[in-house]
């Protein structure tokens, strides 16, 4: 088992006026993720992390035990109008599968229902009014990059979710980052941290043990 940690981020619902009018009308968490698959899908107790946003560069590099911190990308989110992150919860990769077609029969088989960023018969991508398109036009090929991300690298790392919150994440200020880092990491491609500043990021959220024990 690997005990890796990484650092990732997210675009949120909420970061765009169409996905801010979906939170109002459809009574979506705002800082769930704004794509049509939601890559995580964090509302799910087991998300799959996937090549559909990052391509080959993070999905293919994760193992069992590796967890995984989920950032929004840095925005005035909320009532919060200085630029800050919101830290989402933590990911621990339980398993990892070459195609999304064998991660969909081990999800079917513990009888759960497949998260969203699973390219797959069946398992369609959210409607538009549910993302941060909502109010835009879409053709019916909007859904062509991921599928073509799925066909081109098929790593999934089915994980179970921690300390997420996607109503009232704890703030990350630029000075914390710092504080933390030293300076602001850059997480187009997730960098690996260490587990002291996975600790101190988590305890925002809840005690280091809790997660740490659950994990």
């Amino acid at each position: 088992m690997s005990d890796r940690f990484f650092l990732c981020s997210t675009w949120p619902l909420c970061k765009s006026a169409g996905g801010r009018q979906a939170v109002l009308k459809y009574a979506l968490p705002p800082f769930v993720n704004g794509m049509s698959r939601r890559e995580p899908d964090l509302e799910h107790p087991r998300p799959a992390i996937t090549a559909s946003s990052r391509g080959r560069n993070f999905a293919p590099r994760l193992l069992p035990g590796d967890t995984v911190l989920y950032t929004t990308t840095k925005g005035r989110w909320g009532e919060v109008r200085t630029p800050h992150w919101r830290l989402l919860g933590a990911l621990v990769v339980r398993e990892t599968f070459g195609t999304h077609e064998a991660a969909a029969r081990d999800y079917r088989q513990r009888g759960h229902r497949l998260p969203s960023n699973l390219v797959v018969d069946g398992n369609a991508p959210l409607p538009v009014p549910l993302t941060l398109h909502h109010g835009r036009l879409h053709t019916d090929e909007w859904d062509a990059v991921c599928r073509e991300r799925a066909a081109a690298c098929g790593a999934v790392a089915v994980c179970e979710a921690y300390a997420v919150d996607l109503f009232a994440p704890p703030v990350l200020t630029q000075d914390l980052m710092l504080a933390v880092f030293g300076t602001v990491p850059n997480t187009r491609t997730p960098p690996e941290i260490s587990e002291a500043q996975a600790d101190r990021l988590l305890d925002l959220a809840r005690p280091a043990s809790d997660w740490r024990r659950a994990a």
